[in-house]
């Protein structure tokens, strides 16, 4: 199952972020390391290095990138970072703290082995024959009582269809007082009209199911823990795509409705928290675009990358960042905050910074998008291989050098006129024109982002990055294997 970004909140209103035989180099020397053919910015240094250490001079206000391309998967590398400056230690505040906790799998089904290709090739045409007022059962999570987080029980509930769409059935929970048929038509249009093209133009076509590719878009009362007047404040989901729902009833799947299920919080589409306004037309596009998703990568996908191209649906929807959404400019503050521990080839939740894994999807699909264009996009959404090889085998880069690409990109975007290094869709270290909650304050910008001052135990996940801020002239000295490092000087 796919929690929407934002998963279980526990807040009203905030409820949702190459080696070279050298001792040391000069940061104004432009040779990258042999055999790293990524794109250099003007005024990026890669770090020269020898038996696992590196030494470069740096000047206030240069950022340096630690990142690794080492692995395919998720692996860790530990480093340590100091600067050796014109500063002292009394001067500034240091406060590093670690984020490397157990991680647990939220999403990754147990029943892949159902799905086939054949199913997902069958006639797309069919329907079900359904009327009005028609009721009948189904299965949903109780989110009632959020201490049982993340094993949450499933309940039956009886719902009334109230919506006929072209290409959704809306079924309201059979106990509902406030969800009229006219809400549910306004539903079905949102499906219909925007989340249906956007998602399938952009991302591919859904999944048929049980003979199907109608999507059948639920509002049960429990989902919300029973309220349906505005979003529950204990905490709770905006909305959900649930893969066991794609796969027959069994003893090992009891609780399926076998069908394409899209689940929307009734008290979502009554809310009046400005944080929440209309939040439901995009969590349509954005839980559709898991669904589709899931009929190419069959839940493979990293979390990242699968959220990422979700959170851009809604974009690409007419919502989202550019439009003020609070929730998805949390996500990228919070990945801005904290990037350590977060890898784009991640296939978990990472347990204390989930929204951070989000913000970092939504940067890496946006930045994919403002490059490449909307048809690499779906190539990429559509391919049969999975995210960072999907998108070398698009785009024709090396994932390696894409993503040294993408680090640098993270702190230039905005004061260089290279495309290679900008984003469009994301204004990383700004406010959208005054569009946003509020400005966002970039990477290496906040206090515990400079470089110490005492040697200081890191770690970074391949594709993982983190940056840090000199504060004045002197040396960085950075000790660790299968790692890289730039020094960007922003201003050069």
């Amino acid at each position: 199952m796919n929690f929407y970004s934002y998963h279980l909140r526990c807040r009203a209103c905030v409820i949702l972020i190459a080696f070279v035989a050298m001792i040391s180099c000069n940061a104004d020397e432009e040779t990258p390391p042999p055999g790293n053919e990524a794109a250099m910015a003007a005024g990026v240094y890669a770090i020269k290095w020898t038996h696992g250490e590196a030494r470069a001079s740096v000047n206030g206000g240069d950022v340096i990138a630690v990142f690794s391309t080492a692995s395919d998967t998720e692996k860790s590398y530990p480093y340590t970072i100091q600067a050796n400056t014109t500063k002292t230690a009394n001067n500034f505040a240091r406060s590093y703290h670690n984020s490397f906790s157990e991680s647990y799998r939220l999403s990754k089904s147990t029943f892949q082995s159902f799905y086939s290709s054949s199913q997902a090739n069958s006639d797309a045409g069919q329907t079900r024959a359904v009327q009005l007022g028609d009721t009948r059962s189904f299965w949903t999570f109780d989110l009632s009582d959020l201490s049982t987080f993340p094993d949450i029980p499933s309940v039956q509930f009886k719902a009334v269809l109230k919506a006929i769409g072209t290409y959704c059935d809306v079924y309201v929970d059979k106990n509902s007082i406030l969800i009229t048929n006219e809400d549910a038509e306004k539903i079905a249009i949102q499906f219909d009209k925007v989340a249906y093209p956007v998602v399938t133009g952009h991302f591919g076509n859904p999944p048929v199911i049980n003979g199907s590719s109608r999507v059948t878009i639920l509002l049960p009362l429990v989902f919300n823990g029973g309220m349906e007047e505005d979003v529950n404040p204990n905490g709770t989901s905006t909305g959900l795509f649930n893969d066991r729902d794609q796969f027959p009833a069994s003893t090992d799947n009891p609780y399926s409705n076998y069908r394409n299920v899209l689940y929307l919080n009734p008290g979502l589409y009554n809310s009046t928290n400005p944080f929440f306004s209309n939040k439901w037309c995009p969590i349509l596009s954005h839980e559709f675009a898991h669904m589709v998703n899931f009929r190419y990568h069959v839940a493979k996908e990293s979390v990242p990358i699968e959220e990422g191209k979700a959170l851009l649906s809604e974009i690409l929807s007419g919502y989202g960042l550019p439009n003020g959404d609070y929730l998805m400019w949390e996500n990228i503050v919070a990945y801005q905050n904290d990037p350590s521990g977060i890898s784009l080839t991640q296939l978990e939740y990472v347990n204390n910074n989930i929204y951070g894994s989000y913000g970092m999807g939504l940067m890496w699909m946006s930045y994919l998008y403002d490059r490449f264009g909307l048809q690499a996009i779906r190539d990429m959404a559509t391919h049969s291989l999975l995210g960072l090889d999907a998108t070398a085998a698009v785009t024709g880069i090396p994932k390696q050098h894409l993503f040294a690409e993408w680090v640098q990109a993270n702190i230039l975007s905005g004061t260089t006129n290279n495309e290679i290094f900008t984003y469009k869709t994301i204004d990383v270290n700004g406010n959208g024109g005054g569009k946003y909650f509020d400005a966002l304050k970039g990477f290496a910008a906040l206090p515990q982002h400079l470089i110490p001052y005492t040697e200081t135990e890191r770690q970074v996940h391949s594709y993982g990055v983190e940056y840090f801020a000199s504060d004045s002239q002197g040396t960085v000295i950075i000790k660790g294997n299968d790692i890289q490092a730039f020094i960007i000087r922003k201003n050069n």
